[in-house]
């Protein structure tokens, strides 16, 4: 029976997820599965949760929870790699010393300063780690989800003989998105995409052999789906395909958004500072799970989008599968670099894993991430020789910090970044004639960036469902929207004209205020009743999550055909954990209305990806 050894298991919700994938497999139900992270807390949690995973799919694994790397990998199959280090203080760190140079981000995690020092802080336990699979478990293959996926690659890549796929769910979660704007399933179109991570394009898309692009370019004209992704409609409108990773993301990537002033920030929505917002988040929704995974409470196991358990499967079985994952070129795509990491098909059997043959991408893709793959070649040159100029010039080249600081900016925010994290990098001081800035920085308290953070950010908001549409009132005595939403499982028609105390009702369109509020009007003429209101929330990725839920007077509301919250008089807000499938979500709220006019909120917490 294999063993599968995951790494960073504090990482409580993915790792939680991944062991539900591996154990859905028969195969593996009798699985040994090995958690270690270095925070004992966080271990006990994850580790919790992953027996009521096993308990739910009637699963007998073999669990061992550990604080010892070595003994998580001892005699292991497959190692899954999920750490980040340094936590939420070193993320203040790659945010907070640029934010003073003028230089402002919304993700952080993949390119530019923020990606790249995320990328020298994890070298020393990467290099770690793959020094210990030599030893101990040297067949095994290693899974790595951490970010910054490409230079985390290249170090292992480079540095060891381990095998080795980085994997990333952007392709598969983006494509279901695609076909939410198209009204189609996406079993019915074939796709191919390739690039780097989180820069990979989509460069076909066919259903019965008819190109699927034509029909997108006339769907992004549609405001209602454009306004969903602004960055990235407006990417694929100059560079005529669609890139794979979230407009957050990609706003970063190039110069054309963030440097150009608020003006454009606003016109686009750009969420600077957005990955602060979402750690703060992070720390809620562990002390939630932490209560959870001791509760008798059972746990919802729902397949995920990752990729990770089909590799399992297909390597162990002989089954084949194509995924998409993230390994060295070597002439996959023709108009990248042979050692740059390329995602790209990627074919796995007993033989492991191989990329399929992409070719030449078209040329203005290629264009757009060729400052990226100098990057990751940069960084990768730093930490293995050294060199701190290789750092200065890795920032260099990132079309972000490029279009906003000068040369002497650039080598002075690299060097009060080095310091800033300290002992957490590899060595930097291999001799060179590119000269430093000549300016000495000193070590940093987090406390004195918490309290910069705390400054520069707006007043922390949740994220509102805002477009509604309401109608009521309605009494017992009437059918209502309820009535058809239980019978059609979860659907509803917004062009049903309703009958009710004498009167016709027709749904028609609301907006939340900036701070959620939606107000379920209704003609108070007509009395006292229900009011409803629907909302549809769009996923990209299947994924659990919390809303909030209040209202002014007695609330109900349901998701997806199921009620998940019930919530009395006042202003209280419920706090309801939930599952938010793949695609198109839909609400429905029922708000007890006895003087005409009645308020409700609903807020959704964002995907921490």
């Amino acid at each position: 029976m294999i063993k599968v050894a995951m790494i960073g298991a504090g990482s409580v919700v993915f790792s939680k997820n991944l062991t539900g994938d591996i154990l859905s497999h028969p195969e593996f139900q009798n699985a040994t599965l090995a958690y270690m992270d270095v925070d004992l807390d966080r271990l006990r949690v994850g580790a919790n949760l992953c027996r009521k995973v096993a308990k739910a799919l009637g699963a007998t694994p073999t669990i061992i929870e550990t604080l010892d790397r070595r003994e998580a990998l001892q005699g292991a199959d497959f190692v899954i790699n999920m750490v980040q280090i340094g936590g939420f203080d070193s993320t203040l760190v790659d945010f907070e010393i640029p934010r003073k140079y003028g230089l402002r981000f919304t993700i952080a995690d993949t390119t530019g300063p923020g990606g790249l020092f995320r990328a020298l802080r994890t070298y020393p336990m990467l290099t770690g780690l793959c020094r210990d699979m030599e030893e101990v478990c040297p067949s095994a293959i290693l899974l790595n989800y951490s970010n910054p996926m490409s230079m985390n690659m290249q170090t292992i890549t480079r540095t060891s003989g381990v095998r080795a796929v980085g994997l990333c769910h952007s392709v598969q979660g983006t494509f279901n998105q695609l076909m939410g704007y198209l009204n189609e399933d996406p079993a019915d179109v074939a796709f191919r995409c390739a690039g780097i991570n989180h820069m990979a394009f989509f460069l076909e898309m066919t259903k019965g052999g008819v190109d699927q692009y034509p029909r997108l370019f006339e769907a992004m004209e549609d405001p209602e789906i454009y306004n969903t992704n602004k960055v990235r409609f407006e990417m694929m409108k100059r560079l005529g395909y669609y890139v794979t990773e979230s407009s957050e993301h990609n706003a970063e990537y190039n110069p054309y958004f963030i440097p150009r002033g608020q003006g454009v920030i606003d016109r686009f929505d750009v969420p600077l500072d957005e990955y602060l917002r979402r750690c703060d988040g992070i720390v809620d929704e562990f002390e939630r799970m932490k209560s959870f995974s001791v509760s008798d409470a059972p746990i919802d196991v729902h397949r995920s989008h990752e990729y990770g358990s089909t590799i399992i499967h297909s390597v162990v079985t002989g089954t084949p599968s194509v995924v998409y994952g993230n390994m060295p070129n070597r002439g996959a795509i023709a108009s990248l670099p042979w050692n740059a990491i390329a995602e790209a098909p990627t074919l796995v059997d007993r033989n492991g894993l191989q990329f399929t043959t992409v070719g030449e991408l078209p040329a203005q893709l290629t264009a757009y991430m060729n400052p990226h793959v100098a990057q990751q070649e940069l960084f990768i040159q730093a930490a293995m020789t050294g060199r701190r100029d290789h750092v200065y010039q890795a920032a260099m080249f990132d079309p972000l910090t490029a279009a906003t600081m000068t040369l002497d900016d650039i080598v002075d925010m690299c060097d009060e970044l080095i310091a800033g994290h300290g002992d957490l990098l590899p060595k930097l001081d291999a001799p060179t004639l590119v000269p430093t800035g000549g300016k000495s920085f000193g070590a940093v308290d987090p406390r004195d960036l918490r309290k910069s953070w705390d400054a520069a950010q707006s007043p922390a908001k949740a994220e509102p469902v805002r477009d509604w549409h309401v109608i009521g009132p309605f009494d017992d005595k009437n059918a209502s929207p309820a009535d058809e939403y239980a019978a059609a499982s979860g659907k509803v028609d917004l062009a049903t004209l309703w009958s009710a105390n004498g009167n016709s009702l027709r749904w028609r369109k609301a907006e939340a205020t900036d701070e959620g509020a939606v107000v379920a009007a209704v003609d108070k003429a007509s009395g006292p009743g229900d009011a409803y209101g629907y909302a549809e929330i769009e996923s990209v990725h299947a994924r659990e999550t919390v809303l909030r839920v209040g209202g002014s007077d007695r609330l109900k509301a349901w998701l997806n055909g199921k009620l998940v919250c019930e919530v009395g008089d006042g202003d209280d807000i419920d706090q309801v954990p939930v599952f938010l499938q793949s695609g198109v979500n839909r609400l429905l709220v029922k708000v007890n209305n006895a003087k005409g006019d009645s308020r409700f909120v609903v807020e959704v917490a964002k995907a921490n990806f």
